[in-house]
């Protein structure tokens, strides 16, 4: 004879069934990261330089504008 789960029984597994698995992938993707993170050439991630800006990013380009507009009463 199969002995009847308690409430709190039925409240446990049905929590770790719908909760523990996208908990466990994430605590796995966390996990990988810090691991890819730790390996490696560091010296390479430092040299690397990033690319620059295109020119309507440059800030001096962006503190002269090439057109001022003017208001004019209506």
């Amino acid at each position: 004879m199969i002995p009847a789960m308690t409430p709190a029984t039925i409240v446990l597994c049905s929590s770790a069934l719908a909760y523990g698995a996208p908990i466990a992938f994430a605590v796995w993707q966390i996990w990988s990261l810090r691991k890819a993170r730790r390996g490696g050439d560091d010296d390479a991630a430092s040299t690397s330089r990033p690319k620059p800006l295109p020119d309507c990013l440059q800030p001096d380009n962006l503190l002269r504008p090439e057109r001022i507009r003017e208001l004019h009463d209506a």
